[in-house]
């Protein structure tokens, strides 16, 4: 697939062994980052077909949005330009040359609906977008992760959305820390992934559609 998408994963991969990463987003706290730089594309990142079978368990809408937080390639905004139809994707990547091996093949495959963007997402200054849907995966550092999870707990505040996780160090930062996301389904494919709901202010209907008239995909899970 990712040689049919024009991806040169292998390539670009074996440069950044040789060469290291050239193209690093700005890190204002400048702590170490697990970049996990020439593993193997099986190695590295999420097969497409999981990658289907997740986003398909969401029951995904048009004018829905799905945030990657540490996209690698952004594979999964092929996956869902192709087969979600109306559905918005945003990766964030922290290694540049990635990101911009990913956007040469959004062109390429004229995506319309996807995005990626080089960014820390460490950073202080840095905050993910509003998204209905979040993906979470052990990059980094602990520490890194557990900022990220503050960053969404903040957008929480304003809008319910789902978390897919996955990881030792995200499943267990939730469970001991994080109260406030409430795990709906999973694990499941391949025992690999979960799901959360993120708990709303009281005052909210948790069952109401969004500005948008879009029912949060964590109603759509519980009752599946």
């Amino acid at each position: 697939v990712d040689g049919w998408l024009g991806l040169r994963i292998e390539t670009v991969e074996s440069e950044l062994a040789e060469r290291g990463c050239r193209a690093r987003a700005q890190s204002i706290n400048r702590e170490h980052q697990e970049l996990w730089i020439g593993l193997a594309a099986k190695s590295l990142l999420t097969p497409y077909i999981e990658l289907r079978a997740l986003l398909a368990r969401l029951r995904l809408r048009p004018n829905q949005v799905v945030v990657d937080l540490g996209a690698a390639y952004g594979r999964m905004g092929f996956v869902v330009e192709r087969h979600f139809a109306g559905v918005e994707f945003m990766g964030y990547e922290y290694v540049g040359e990635r990101v911009l091996e990913a956007r040469r093949c959004y062109v390429r495959q004229k995506l319309r609906l996807a995005r990626m963007e080089h960014v820390d997402l460490t950073s202080p200054n840095f905050r993910p977008i509003p998204a209905d849907v979040y993906f979470l995966y052990d990059y980094g550092t602990p520490k890194a992760i557990e900022k990220t999870l503050h960053d969404l707990r903040r957008i929480a505040m304003s809008r319910p959305f789902t978390l897919v996780a996955r990881g030792t160090r995200c499943m267990e930062a939730i469970t001991r820390r994080h109260a406030w996301l409430k795990q709906i389904s999973g694990p499941m494919v391949g025992g690999k992934s979960a799901f959360f709901s993120s708990h709303l202010p009281a005052d909210r209907d948790e069952d109401a559609p969004d500005a948008r008239g879009v029912r949060p995909c964590s109603r759509v899970l519980e009752d599946a």
